[in-house]
C-alpha cells in the first residue's frame, strides 16, 4: 500500500457525482507471471521511460503500459527506468514506512527505492 495515494485519473462518473467512488490504486506485480519486461530493473537515472497509451479505445483501466527510450541506448546496455515511488510512500500493514534501499548504482542515486 503506498501511504496518501490518490491517483489523478479522469473520473468515469458525472463531475459533481458526490456518490461516485475514489479512482483505485493500480499495481503492477509481474512476480509470478509477465513478459520479458518483468526483468527491466529500476535506476534513479534511467534510459527508458513509462508511457500509458490507449489504443482501439478510450477506457483508462485498459491503458497499455510501454516503455520507450529516453535516449539513444548502447548494444548491449542495460535497460533500465526508474520505477517512479516517493520516499516514505509505502507503508506496512501496521502502519510503519516502509524503507528499501536502492543499489542502482547511479552517479545521482537517491539510495533509497522507497
Amino acid at each position: 500500500k503506498r501511504a496518501g495515494s490518490d491517483m489523478n485519473m479522469p473520473s468515469l462518473h458525472a463531475e459533481n457525482d458526490s456518490e461516485a467512488p475514489p479512482a483505485p490504486e493500480y499495481c503492477i506485480d509481474a512476480g509470478s507471471i509477465g513478459s520479458f519486461a518483468r526483468f527491466i530493473n529500476h535506476s534513479c537515472n534511467p534510459n527508458l521511460f513509462v508511457q500509458c497509451v490507449l489504443t482501439n479505445h478510450h477506457d483508462v483501466k485498459l491503458a497499455k503500459v510501454m516503455l520507450f527510450a529516453a535516449d539513444t541506448i548502447l548494444p548491449l546496455q542495460e535497460l533500465c527506468y526508474d520505477y517512479g515511488y516517493v520516499l516514505n510512500s509505502v507503508v506496512s500493514p501496521d502502519g510503519k514506512i516502509v524503507k528499501l534501499p536502492c543499489c542502482c548504482g547511479a552517479p545521482d542515486c537517491r539510495k533509497r527505492l522507497y
